[in-house]
């Protein structure tokens, strides 16, 4: 092993650079990515993360930076350049625990009571065991020898600090033991049992993606747990006494910072992947926002079609219906005409109210499965009107849609019926579907009136019905669809979608 031992000598300076460099940009990443405002469970505990990485980077530097400097600046502030270090140690393990703390207190099961979870001293552990391994340290390093010199192992001195450790050598072994083993430990720990539990929560939102990182940065916070608490400096009590940074030089000829160099390294870009979080979060927030215009937009078109047509309809038969009591007794010819007309008025309105029935009640369909979905919209189309519906589907696999690319299809479908319902006046209907291992393909095909599309929209048949097409081609969008529309006057209507899916094999 000694010639593992002397390549890692040589490249001391680069080792211990990166040692500091992956917890310090994983800290500066995470303070630049973090938002406050967000409502994941991960939002407001990064901020102790991003602290944590900071300071612990800053921290480990100085295993590099205080060497360097020992041989310029005199004795007494190189001891307390020592003894700075020794306190950034706590304070960044603390740190780390106060994320594990606030995420487990923000990461709580909707099951779980606030018993545990909202109590306001669990905030409070970190700084109690802050104070809890100042006493400890105090009280052993009064037991250890005066003048102990700590050995973490000469190829991490670039100069000779030896005086230095001489001076401040036992609470330096003494804090360094200590705080692995009460702050860095738990906290490690803690922090992998968090990202765990809010790995389940934000799982749905985040995709495979993202919970695959979280998942994959509590693994690296367990494995830097047993690194970090379970190996300190050499110290002359066990079990440092037994177990330390210079046994596994000895062992293995690695130095220990270059394990947890690894291991903060994965963490680190497990952290940094993860936050990708914030970005589908922002697109959910985003698509919600379209969906919502979306709503009111069709709620305007429905109270519009109310009032312009079915209201105006029904005014227009009550005043023929007066008339016709007026004219009664002196023209019986012409009274049966107009109510024969008033008839045929209200059974135009009675189709009218039908069609804005469907379209709400195919609004309330609750099925995420694509075909379910198009075939349950086609039945409500059927039971109301005497087109003949022809319906296929080809393909191996089953689409699987999440909830919003259940609800975005549902509406699609439901407006290229009541397209169809209300002004093509087609007598046949062709639905195709196909799912292959990536897209699902829906196409619908009319032979009714067709229409001209590039045509202004207040020409023709489509005046009413070019807020319906505009609709359609907005929720494609959201499904991240490709759309195609064609028509022409007299030659019906093909409608056509393309959209990414997760599929399922069909059961034989």
């Amino acid at each position: 092993m000694e010639w593992l031992a002397e390549l890692f000598e040589t490249n001391r300076i680069i080792v211990l650079s990166i040692y500091g460099q992956v917890f310090f940009v994983m800290g500066l990443a995470v303070a630049l990515q973090s938002r406050r405002r967000s409502q994941l469970v991960l939002a407001r505990p990064l901020a102790w993360l991003a602290a944590f990485g900071i300071v612990h980077g800053l921290m480990e530097w100085g295993y590099l930076f205080i060497p360097i400097q020992a041989g310029f600046l005199p004795l007494p502030i190189v001891e307390g350049l020592l003894v700075l270090q020794l306190l950034l140690k706590p304070l960044s393990f603390a740190l780390l625990l106060q994320f594990g703390v606030e995420l487990i207190v923000s990461a709580r099961e909707p099951h779980e009571l606030p018993r545990v979870g909202g109590q306001p001293w669990l905030r409070a552990v970190p700084a109690a065991a802050s104070v809890l391994w100042v006493v400890a340290t105090l009280a052993l390093s009064s037991t250890v020898a005066t003048g102990f010199t700590p050995d973490p192992g000469p190829w991490l001195r670039a100069q000779d600090i030896g005086p230095a450790l001489a001076g401040v050598g036992a609470p330096l072994a003494v804090g360094d033991v200590t705080a692995r083993a009460m702050l860095g430990l738990p906290a490690s720990l803690l922090a992998a049992i968090g990202l765990r539990r809010a790995m389940r929560l934000v799982g749905p939102i985040a995709g495979d993606g993202v919970a695959t990182a979280l998942s994959a940065a509590s693994i690296a916070f367990v494995v830097y747990a047993v690194l970090t608490g379970l190996v300190p400096l050499p110290a002359p009590f066990p079990p440092a006494s037994v177990l330390n940074g210079q046994t596994v030089l000895d062992t293995f000829g690695i130095p220990i910072e270059v394990f947890r160099s690894l291991a903060g390294l994965a963490i680190a870009v497990a952290v940094i992947r993860s936050l990708e979080l914030f970005e589908r979060e922002t697109d959910r927030a985003l698509a919600d926002a379209r969906r919502r215009e979306l709503l009111l937009r069709e709620r305007e078109r429905i109270g519009r079609d109310l009032h312009d047509g079915i209201i105006q309809s029904i005014y227009a038969a009550g005043l023929h219906l007066e008339q016709a009591a007026t004219e009664a007794d002196r023209a019986p010819a012409q009274t049966r005409e107009r109510i024969g007309t008033v008839m045929g008025e209200l059974n135009r309105i009675t189709g009218d109210i039908r069609s804005t029935i469907f379209d709400l009640r195919s609004g309330e369909l609750e099925s995420r499965d694509a075909e379910a979905i198009v075939l349950a919209v086609a039945d409500e189309l059927q039971a109301h009107t005497l087109v003949s519906l022809e319906i296929g589907s080809e393909g191996i696999f089953r689409p699987r849609l999440s909830p919003e690319q259940a609800e975005q299809l549902r509406h699609v479908v439901t407006e290229a019926f009541s397209n169809i319902l209300r002004h093509a006046h087609a007598g046949h209907v062709s639905v195709r579907m196909a799912c292959t291992q990536r897209r699902f393909t829906l196409e619908i095909v009319d032979d009714g009136a067709g229409f001209d599309p590039v045509a202004s929209p207040s020409r023709g048949r489509r005046g009413r019905g070019a807020q319906g097409l505009e609709n359609i081609r907005r929720r494609a969008e959201l499904l991240d669809a490709d759309l195609d529309i064609e028509s022409a006057p007299g030659r019906g209507t093909r409608l056509s979608l393309t959209m990414p899916v997760a599929t399922s094999r069909r059961h034989s």
